[in-house]
């Protein structure tokens, strides 16, 4: 049993394969999919994806986005897709430190809400890239 997983970002397509299971990271909470699985579309928040390979499992921080699940397929459009190969951990740590920094001085100044968001999402995805770093096999 498998289906085919598609990943795309605006810099084209990042991973397509058929594979045994994913669990991507919805804004409702976490939720995985297998075949023949209900049909729906659903947003994604920063977070990190599992796919699940006969004797392997891949992990990769993924951006905002949304899902197309089909009872065969699911469709991922993100803004970005960074698999733990392609992460240098130690860059992902100052990452976090950089963006916690920015967020904890945003939340002293008197900028917006809209500001404040895109710093709380900076911080979201260092903390993603990080913890995928950690699944290079």
């Amino acid at each position: 049993m498998s289906i085919e997983l598609t990943v795309v970002t605006p810099e084209g397509q990042a991973f397509r394969e058929d594979v045994t299971s994913v669990v991507l990271p919805g804004t409702e909470g976490d939720f995985g999919v297998l075949e023949d699985h209900e049909i729906f579309l659903t947003g994604l928040r920063i977070g990190e994806m599992r796919i699940e390979r006969p004797g392997e499992t891949l992990y990769a921080a993924l951006s905002k986005g949304f899902a197309d699940v089909r009872s065969k397929s699911v469709s991922v459009m993100v803004g970005s897709c960074e698999f733990a190969h392609e992460i240098d951990a130690e860059r992902a740590e100052i990452a976090v430190d950089r963006a916690r920094k920015q967020l904890e001085e945003m939340r002293a100044s008197e900028e917006g809400e809209e500001t404040y968001q895109a710093y709380q999402d900076a911080y979201s995805r260092a903390i993603s890239r990080r913890g995928v770093s950690t699944h290079k096999g």
